[in-house]
């Protein structure tokens, strides 16, 4: 199925594809909305990012992978907190509340998304955005290193980035990096994991094995642990910054903090000066 998604994507227009992908969607989630439709008093929860109601949200798989989780930064936090049909996380339907509301803000805009997960995906394309995804790994319309983007000043007008400056050798300089081929006010949407224990950042270099990292900073491929006020070194670049917290979103995207205690669930919209 991969290899014929990965054919027509090839060959299709792109703003036919996107209607594809979006018809495609629509046929998957059937049994949900048939759901929805026998037992409209019983759905508790909603996502936005798929636009589906639910009776419940699902538990992820991160006790089942103790060589790369700190399973003790997820011990006495909710699990349930998974969509069934999109997999998104409370970060990504605080994302894309947000995002609903402010919708003229993607309008005819050039949008740049580093590392894109599906359920924020299905979000623009059922609103009929699109997007330049980029990453260095897996099947994205860019390779590119956040750190080192090959693209001139000003390319795009607003670019995503959830959960990824965590894992770069040099988060400023990502920044930096990010302000720099943004549009002259355009935005700079993030999140990264957080502990409301730091202040900053805590970065350590002598932290440098797959279990340290785990332990200092939750996963084995993290390389530094945010803290409560990092959105003053986004502020650092030029960026003047507004925080989204999860507190302020509807009860029932469980927009709360988990699945695991880093996950305080604030988003950051950097606007560029």
């Amino acid at each position: 199925m991969k290899g014929f998604k990965r054919g027509i994507k090839r060959i299709a227009p792109r703003r036919l594809w996107i209607f594809l992908a979006v018809v495609y969607r629509r046929f998957q989630s059937v049994p949900y909305r048939l759901d929805m439709l026998a037992a409209p008093k019983k759905m508790r929860y909603y996502c936005p990012c798929c636009k589906l109601k639910f009776r419940r949200f699902t538990e992820g798989d991160f006790f089942e992978k103790p060589d790369f989780y700190n399973l003790n930064a997820f011990s006495h936090v909710r699990q349930d907190l998974k969509c069934p049909f999109c997999d998104s996380l409370p970060r990504h339907r605080i994302l894309a509340h947000w995002c609903e509301k402010n919708k003229d803000l993607f309008k005819s805009k050039r949008i740049l998304y580093f590392a894109p997960e599906k359920s924020m995906i299905i979000w623009l394309y059922n609103s009929f955005f699109d997007c330049t995804c980029a990453d260095l790994d897996g099947e994205t319309d860019l390779k590119l290193d956040i750190q080192n983007i090959n693209l001139q000043d000003g390319s795009y007008d607003i670019v995503i980035c959830n959960h990824v400056l965590e894992h770069v050798d040099d988060f400023r300089r990502a920044v930096d990096e990010v302000y720099r081929v943004l549009s002259p006010g355009g935005f700079f949407i993030c999140s990264f994991p957080m502990d409301s224990g730091v202040d900053l950042v805590f970065e350590d270099p002598n932290v440098n094995t797959d279990e340290e990292r785990k332990l200092k900073y939750g996963q084995s491929d993290h390389v530094r642990m945010f803290g409560k006020n990092s959105h003053l070194l986004l502020a650092e670049s030029g960026f003047d910054v507004s925080i989204i917290y999860g507190a302020d979103c509807p009860e029932d995207i469980l927009p709360e903090i988990g699945p695991s205690k880093y996950d305080m669930n604030r988003l950051f919209i950097c606007k560029k000066n």
